[in-house]
């Protein structure tokens, strides 16, 4: 459907709920931002999305969907957003919105993606060809403001944080796409001794256990933000940073939005789907004939993820931060 661009003044983008994912989205706001320059541009998101969005110029207003809100208040964010007559909806999550809100314009519902467009940026930049806009060049970014750098920096100088800085996340939501606290304290280790590298490791609250258990294993002391940094301050700390080195979960991808270098460790997710997208960034992955998965449980002890090689890991992060030099 080629659409008639004159008639478009108000968009809502209909984007996921987890950040890793929302992230990967953002090359669509991005796409829209310059096909339509000026128009309003208001992005639903789940909560975990806000922080992503809240601060981002291209953004005239976040909408928060939570899926567990009761259908009462459901119906009452249907009314309002049909009240507010988007010219075009673009729905990422595949949701009943576009048909009950009523717009001019909306991307297609049923989607068939070419079998050479497998990863998951690429996927959501295509949903915009269903409505005339070929983008696919995109990157995915986030915004940070002044009062983010501004905490990151009085952050590095209290805890006398310099370059080289790697940033490590040793989490991910599934315990199934961590890699091994003991590989993780060795590189970190190896880091800290032959690179004098100023490492640094990050999470939420689910992470906290992994990264004590993390440091506990070491005899040099890294540093520990978990939980000190929302996602524009950790992206704002990873653009200060040489290099990420991360399990597939969402720093990985604010890695990417923020141009780091990114040493990515995967096993049973698929990296064609989900791997970083930077010129030089490397995947480290163990090639077992039942990886990747993509399998909630595992029946081989997670082997995938155990047998990655902490040579091999702090080989690729020493060149890529030798390289700088």
């Amino acid at each position: 459907m080629i659409i008639d661009k004159t008639q478009v003044k108000r968009i809502l983008v209909i984007t996921l709920s987890n950040v890793g994912d929302i992230i990967l989205t953002t090359p669509v706001i991005k796409a829209l931002a310059k096909e339509f320059p000026g128009i309003r541009l208001d992005v639903m998101v789940g909560p975990q999305g806000k922080e992503i969005f809240e601060k981002d110029p291209h953004v005239f207003k976040v909408i928060i969907y939570d899926k567990h809100l009761p259908i009462g208040q459901k119906r009452r964010l249907q009314l309002k957003l049909k009240k507010l007559k988007y010219d075009l909806v673009v729905d990422i999550r595949n949701t009943v919105f576009p048909l009950l809100i009523g717009p001019r314009f909306r991307t297609a519902t049923i989607q068939n993606f070419p079998h050479h467009i497998i990863h998951r940026k690429l996927r959501h930049l295509y949903r915009l060809k269903s409505v005339g806009i070929e983008k696919m060049e995109e990157s995915p970014y986030i915004h940070t403001t002044s009062q983010d750098d501004e905490y990151i920096d009085r952050m590095l100088k209290e805890n006398d944080i310099v370059d080289p800085i790697v940033v490590m996340n040793a989490g991910a939501k599934s315990h199934l796409k961590r890699w091994t606290a003991g590989g993780f304290a060795e590189v970190a280790e190896r880091l800290m001794a032959e690179c004098r590298a100023s490492v640094v490791f990050v999470g939420l609250n689910e992470d906290e256990a992994i990264v004590k258990e993390v440091i506990s294993r070491m005899n040099r002391k890294p540093h520990n933000f978990v939980n000190k940094t929302n996602i524009r301050q950790l992206a704002s700390l990873l653009k200060r940073s040489r290099l990420l080195i991360t399990n597939d979960s969402a720093p990985l991808h604010l890695g990417c939005a923020v141009g780091v270098k990114v040493v990515a460790l995967f096993g049973p997710t698929d990296p064609r789907k989900y791997g970083p997208t930077g010129e030089f960034d490397v995947v480290i992955t163990e090639k077992l004939s039942c990886a990747p998965c993509e399998c909630a449980q595992c029946a081989r002890n997670y082997e995938c993820m155990r047998l990655i090689s902490p040579d091999a890991v702090f080989d690729a992060a020493k060149m890529m931060i030798e390289g700088y030099e």
